[in-house]
């Protein structure tokens, strides 16, 4: 049965060998030699076996076959390291020298932070000497907010210093690795531009289409900013062509906390009723020879263009390239595609466009929650049959969204480490007012040049959101909406998934081994989580957090912390979610305390020693008193906090340290002046900014 369904679907084979090459080449990076050498073996080994007898090659046809998924699993790794702009013979980083300019274009909207403007640009020259040289590769650029910045379109061109650095990372344990984000997105580089370190040249370099479709999202947020307006406005436009700037950040949290933050992310939801309002449109088109032809191609024309509209975000590239394949095969071919077959060739063909789609998080979402609708749906719908037609509906919606569930709840705990108990509620009410806010969304567009009715309609539509926001604000802050601090490891990810294959295999198929097979996953899962639980109740670590201005350490000892430094950032909700939290939650900590002076006073001003187990961490966050010390200071670690005004070499004449640690609450100034110092005197040293986070253990 398992053979004869993968004949049914090949793609589900390729997908598998494609996506193990990408994951290899991604995290065990091999020699493109010798990659290509085993291609060619491989290719070899194809070629001889078609021309041995027939009996042979039927014989050993399982070996043809392992071949060919060999070559796929090479053919992803090649497509990974030919898809890093780093190995570009033009690549800007590679080329670039100090004193040369970059000409680059503005490849995305400026994006507002709090003391600057955020965008990427694309490099196109690097200018040496008044000499042009062609360049490749991505810059993520922040601009300090003024005029000039502010009206900064896509498709400007700028000239720019080359003063550029690695995109920095926090490294605070368990956060968001954002470095590893940009990466994905092949940027690999960052620069800040003050007033004069950049120009705008004139002349604007823009692809037609996308200068078109950024006009018709300029017309999409004008017409709903205008007829709408408010925080409202912002969700309309999320929903509709998914741009999220204008979005309250405290509306996308309480999304997230009841599970319906597919709403406002632009998904294959959001495609899904587009392509269902086109067919039941296109049902009135008069028959005639070539109508079925032309309604696919208008279907296949107007999908595209709302994928680009929307800024092609993975989870509505894979919907439209299988909702190209099903209307490829409906109304062209006029046939139905296996819907296995069609989801692997649609993830196929992305991959194989942009292989690292492997990797994000939405793409991984999109294709789970559709394959757990085909697999589930059906049989969970009919557990239950009623013959009230609304009823029927009611469970028809509860069906679909449990179905949903069923494979995503892992990558989803593994991702966001929570998991909201009222998603099912939530998605219930917040599902059908959504597609109503859609749909009353693209007439409000059709009446944006009959302002009465345009009025009527942006009037209707803010009042059903506000209503909206409200429901999933009160569901978002019932007791226990929200279970948090959820950590699971990729071993417990997988266990989670072997025991859902399980469970499904004995649900659906009646096969009684299918429960060992789930008991198996879950004792695995159970022995994954036994062996870190034992080890956090040992653990003795050290902590030097890269927080920008602060000075904060944690000293964890079994499931016990205590911060030192600024601990006032740990009464900001917002500061110690953003930095303390991850790190908490990583290492099992249960007990908090805080204390504001937790350190030894030496009876010198600006010098505090903290003793942890058998290492000792000296604190200086002011000048030091000049002082004869009969015997040096001996101390593990030296930290310099916020900005003192000392000096290495004095340092070195009061103190013995094994380690200098300088924090992000001193300036990037004072940190170089340090290492510089550090260098000449061959000692040893760390920078939070620009190393990560200090761990240690002890």
């Amino acid at each position: 049965m398992f053979v004869a369904f993968l004949k049914r679907a090949p793609f589900l084979r390729l997908i598998l060998s494609l996506s193990a090459g990408i994951s290899v080449q991604l995290y065990i990076p091999f020699n493109p030699l010798i990659l290509l050498a085993a291609a060619g073996l491989l290719g070899l080994v194809l070629l001889v076996f078609k021309k041995l007898p027939f009996y042979i090659r039927f014989q050993y046809d399982w070996l043809r076959g392992l071949a060919l998924q060999l070559l796929v699993v090479c053919s992803g790794g090649l497509l990974i390291y030919q898809s890093d702009i780093r190995h570009s013979r033009y690549y800007f980083e590679a080329l670039v020298k100090p004193g040369d300019l970059l000409l680059a274009t503005v490849s995305e909207p400026l994006q507002p932070k709090a003391r600057s403007y955020k965008t990427v640009v694309s490099i196109r020259h690097i200018i040496r000497d008044n000499i042009s040289m062609p360049a490749k590769g991505k810059l993520l650029v922040y601009l300090t907010k003024d005029s000039a910045a502010a009206h900064l379109q896509y498709g400007d061109r700028l000239l720019i210093q080359s003063q550029t650095t690695p995109v920095q990372y926090s490294g605070n344990p368990g956060a968001f690795d954002y470095r590893r984000y940009c990466a994905n997105q092949q940027i690999y580089h960052q620069v800040f531009l003050r007033a004069g370190q950049w120009k705008g040249l004139q002349g604007r370099e823009a692809n037609l289409i996308m200068q078109w479709i950024l006009q018709c999202r300029q017309y999409c947020l004008h017409t709903l900013q205008q007829y709408i307006g408010g925080r409202e406005a912002g969700l309309a436009a999320a929903l509709l062509i998914g741009y999220r700037y204008d979005l309250d950040r405290k509306m996308v949290q309480e999304y997230t906390n009841t599970g319906i933050v597919h709403i406002i992310a632009i998904s294959g939801m959001h495609l899904a009723l587009i392509y269902g309002g086109l067919l039941w449109l296109l049902r009135w088109w008069p028959k005639h020879r070539f109508s079925e032809e032309l309604k696919g191609i208008l279907i296949i024309l107007l999908l595209w263009a709302f994928t680009l509209l929307t800024g092609g975000a993975a989870s509505v590239l894979r919907a439209t390239v299988m909702f190209t394949f099903i209307t490829v095969g409906k109304f062209m071919l006029d046939r139905y595609t296996n819907i296995y077959n069609t989801l692997a060739a649609s993830a196929f063909l992305l991959l194989c466009y942009d292989p690292r789609l492997l990797v994000d998080a939405g793409f991984q979402l999109s294709y789970l929650a559709v394959l757990s609708i085909v697999i589930c749906y059906r049989r969970t719908y009919y557990l239950f049959q009623s013959r009230s037609k609304w009823l029927d509906k009611l469970w028809d919606m509860t069906a679909l969204t449990l179905a949903a569930q069923v494979m995503t709840l892992p990558v989803c705990l593994y991702y966001f480490h929570q998991f909201p108990v009222f998603f099912l509620p939530a998605n219930m009410l917040a599902v059908p007012l959504s597609t109503i806010v859609l749909y009353g969304e693209i007439l409000l567009l059709i009446f944006g040049c009959v302002p009465v009715l345009a009025h009527a309609t942006g009037v209707a539509l803010k009042a059903l959101m506000e209503w909206m926001n409200e429901v999933v604000s009160w569901i978002g802050h019932l007791p226990g909406a929200l279970i948090t601090d959820i950590n699971i490891s990729l071993l417990s990810v997988v266990c989670l998934y072997i025991c859902i294959a399980g469970l499904l295999i004995w649900w659906l198929h009646q096969w009684r081994q299918g429960l060992l097979v789930a008991l198996t996953g879950a004792a695995v899962w159970s022995i994954s989580i036994m062996f870190p639980r034992i080890n956090e109740q040992y653990q003795h670590k050290m902590v030097v957090y890269n927080i920008p201005s602060h000075t904060l350490v944690d000293a964890i000892e079994g499931r016990r912390v205590t911060t030192m430094g600024d601990v006032e950032v740990t009464g900001y909700d917002s500061l110690y979610n953003r930095y303390l939290r991850p790190a908490h939650m990583l290492y099992g900590i249960e007990q908090r305390l805080n204390t504001t002076d937790d350190t030894t006073n030496t009876g010198l001003a600006g010098v505090h020693i903290l003793t942890l187990g058998q290492k000792r961490l000296v604190i200086v966050d002011s000048a030091l008193p000049k002082v004869d010390l009969q015997k040096k200071f001996r101390t593990d670690y030296l930290l310099l906090s916020h900005n003192p005004q000392v000096d290495i070499r004095q340092l070195e004449r009061m103190f013995e340290v094994g380690c200098y640690i300088f924090d992000a609450s001193s300036s990037l100034r004072n940190i170089r002046q340090w290492k510089s110092d550090c260098y000449v005197l061959t000692l040893r040293f760390f920078s939070v900014p620009d190393q990560g986070a200090y761990v240690v253990n002890f």
